[in-house]
């Protein structure tokens, strides 16, 4: 493994390095980046550096008790990392009705907590060199939101919410923050999806390479733009009111049921979250 220091290309930190998709990630990286690679499967790892010389592997498990103090000690031995990928990924199948508590903290901690501490841990230094790039690993889940797969499907609703704000707290410094399906590739979550993991590669190119007017805070899936929002045009959510397209629960209007959808007695901070 080449020392960190001795190292000139630039650092890229890719987590579910041992995965399907990480792997493929690593491989196809690695020519033109300083590679680190985070998993917790060691020996995965172990085999990952020795096929891959050059690559930094780091054993990781992102839903551990410990995972703030181990992404402290990550970065001090990373140094500038100017580029991340959030790969990593948990999904167990469980409906809403059963044992769903255990599934969906899990989930929480894999595919949206530890995304957002590393987001916050590399962000500070992207921000003093004007420059950075962090692409989120997300799903078509919680647009469709399979039965079955609640758990799966909320924690990735909720990445995509981190990235989308993360990406309008940074419009002002050349920081791109998106999110990427890699598509039915085949992985340790998924082995008998019907495409390898190498079809979202170009889609990840083109988000790494972004220039500083490129997109921030969007979806993309091999090689196109998803909506992650309807059309919203319109809608005034401070005044409570929508235009004619949106289908009501009542044919009434307000006024006439004598009731009060102004929101007046509401602070403007509260309603901003309504």
């Amino acid at each position: 493994m080449t020392p960190a220091s001795a190292d000139v290309r630039p650092a890229i930190l890719i987590t579910g390095a041992t995965g399907g998709v990480g792997m493929a990630l690593c491989r196809h990286l690695n020519r033109r980046f300083r590679v680190i690679a985070l998993g917790r499967d060691a020996n995965a790892l172990a085999e990952l550096a020795a096929s891959l010389p050059g690559v930094e592997v780091h054993c990781l498990d992102l839903a551990g008790g410990e995972i703030a103090s181990d992404i402290a000690s990550l970065m001090e031995q990373c140094g500038d990392v100017g580029y991340l990928i959030n790969n990593a990924g948990f999904n167990r199948p469980a409906p809403v009705d059963a044992d769903i508590e255990a599934v969906l903290r899990r989930s929480l901690e894999v595919n949206a907590i530890a995304p957002a501490m590393l987001m916050a841990a590399v962000l500070p230094g992207m921000r003093r060199r004007g420059f950075g790039r962090i692409v989120n690993i997300t799903s078509g889940a919680p647009l469709n939101c399979f039965a079955g797969h609640a758990a799966y499907s909320a924690s990735k609703a909720a990445l995509n919410a981190l990235t989308v704000t993360a990406a309008r707290e940074h419009q002002d410094v050349d920081i791109k923050i998106n999110l990427m399906s890699p598509g039915p590739v085949r992985s340790k979550m998924a082995p008998e999806a019907p495409m390898a993991p190498e079809v979202c590669l170009p889609t990840l190119d083109h988000l790494l390479e972004l220039p500083a007017d490129g997109a921030s805070g969007r979806f993309f899936w091999l090689g196109h733009e998803i909506p992650l929002t309807p059309s919203l045009d319109g809608i005034d959510w401070l005044a409570g009111t929508a235009p004619a397209g949106f289908a009501r629960l009542w044919p009434e209007a307000d006024e006439s049921s004598g009731l009060d959808s102004s929101g007046a007695d509401v602070s403007s901070s509260d309603r901003a979250c309504r």
